[in-house]
C-alpha cells in the first residue's frame, strides 16, 4: 500500500496538510517524517524520526521510503521567517532537500512536492506587476533565507532531470496569513508601531491558509507539473494593510532603512536583516494563471480576506472596526453611484 510522506509536520502548513490527508485518506496511508512525533490527537499516524541535517540522512530516507512504500512526498521543512543561525538553516533547507531528493530518486518515489515561496523571485523595482513561473528566482539575493530556498528548488529539479521517474512540483506560496499562522508578517502586524520606508507603498499578497491547503490537494491529485505560483485573489498595499490593522507607522528615510534594520537585527531586536527592506519597497506579486490552467486551482479568498482572518484571530476588536469601515465605504460608494 503506497503512502504519502510529509516532512516538516511540526510547521504550520505541514501540520495542517498532515491532518487533512489523514482525514481524507486514513492514518495508515500517511507517514510523518520529522524529529518530533505528530500530535497524539492524530491516532494511528505512522511516524519515522528523520533529521535532514545529519550526515547519512539520504541513506536513512532511502530505507524509510522503501520500507514504508512511499509513493509521494510533500516537503514542508522550511523556515517562514529568517533565523540568526544561518548555518543551521542552510543545512536544513538546502542540504536537507539535497538529501531528500537524492533519496526519493534512489527509492523510486514518483512525485516530490516542494513547498516554496513567491519571495524567491526577489523584490525589485523592475519586476512586472505579476510574476510568472518563467521568471528566474533571485539566486544571488543578499538574504540567506532566500538563497537557501532557491538552492532547494535547484536540488529537486537536478535529481528530477537525472532520474526521469521522479516528478517534481514546486508550489511557490504567497505569504500565508490567517488564524494561527506565525510568519515574518504576523510578527510585524503584532507590533503597535511599524517602521515603513518613507515614500514607498508596494502591493503585497496574503494567502489564506485554506487556499494553501486546497492548492496542495490539487498538486497531489494532478501529479508533477513543475513550478506553480499559489497566489490569492488580488493584492493589497502595505500601508492599507497596516491601516486596517490599526497600526501606527513610523516613516524612515530610504537611506537609513537598511543600516537601521541591520543594526536592530544584529542586536537581537529586529525581525529581519536589512535585505528584507527590499520587500517593503518593491513588488513581488505573483501571477496565478498556471495554477488555474494546470491544477484547476483558484483562490477563494482575497489578500484582504486573509488579513481579516488574522485580525479576527489575534485582534477581534480591530477586525470588527475594519469591517465596519469597509461597510461604510461600500455604502458611500453605492450612494455616489446612485446619485450619478
Amino acid at each position: 500500500m503506497s503512502r504519502i510522506a510529509i516532512t516538516g509536520t511540526a510547521s504550520y502548513l505541514g501540520g495542517r496538510v498532515l491532518r487533512r490527508l489523514v482525514e481524507a485518506r486514513g492514518a495508515d496511508r500517511v507517514l510523518a517524517l520529522d524529529i518530533a512525533a505528530p500530535p497524539t490527537t492524530l491516532h494511528g499516524v505512522r511516524h519515522r524520526m528523520v533529521d535532514l541535517t545529519l550526515p547519512g540522512a539520504d541513506q536513512r530516507l532511502v530505507d524509510v521510503f522503501q520500507e514504508e512504500h512511499v509513493d509521494t512526498v510533500f516537503h514542508a521543512a522550511f523556515f517562514t521567517t529568517p533565523r540568526r543561525d544561518a548555518a543551521y538553516s542552510h543545512e536544513l533547507e538546502s542540504i536537507g532537500t539535497l538529501h531528500l531528493a537524492a533519496a526519493a530518486a534512489a527509492a523510486g518515489v514518483r512525485h516530490l512536492v516542494l513547498r516554496s515561496f513567491t519571495a524567491v523571485y526577489g523584490a525589485r523595482g523592475q519586476n512586472p506587476n505579476f510574476l510568472t513561473e518563467d521568471r528566474r528566482p533571485d539566486g544571488r539575493s543578499s538574504l540567506a533565507w532566500v538563497r537557501d530556498k532557491v538552492e532547494a528548488e535547484e536540488h529537486a529539479f537536478s535529481f528530477s532531470r537525472r532520474y526521469p521517474g521522479l516528478g517534481v512540483t514546486v508550489l511557490r506560496f504567497a505569504t500565508l496569513l490567517g488564524a494561527g499562522v506565525h510568519t515574518f508578517y504576523t510578527r510585524i502586524f503584532s507590533k503597535r508601531v511599524v517602521p515603513v520606508v518613507l515614500g514607498y507603498d508596494p502591493l503585497v499578497q496574503f494567502l489564506h491558509p485554506d487556499d494553501a491547503l486546497r492548492a496542495v490537494d490539487a498538486a497531489l491529485a494532478k501529479g508533477p507539473c513543475g513550478i506553480v505560483n499559489v497566489a490569492p485573489r488580488g493584492a493589497i498595499s502595505l500601508l492599507t494593510a497596516l491601516h486596517l490593522s490599526d497600526k501606527l507607522t513610523l516613516p524612515v528615510p530610504h537611506v537609513l532603512a537598511y543600516p537601521v534594520a541591520d543594526l536592530w537585527w544584529g542586536s537581537g531586536v529586529g525581525e529581519a536583516p536589512g535585505g528584507f527592506i527590499d520587500y517593503a519597497l518593491y513588488l513581488f506579486v505573483a501571477d496565478g494563471e498556471k495554477a488555474r490552467r494546470e491544477l484547476g486551482f483558484e483562490a477563494r479568498h482575497t489578500s484582504r480576506d486573509a488579513l481579516m482572518a488574522f485580525l479576527e484571530y489575534r485582534y477581534p476588536d480591530t477586525a470588527r472596526r475594519a469591517k465596519e469601515q469597509r461597510e461604510r465605504e461600500r455604502e458611500e460608494a453605492d450612494s455616489r453611484e446612485a446619485q450619478a
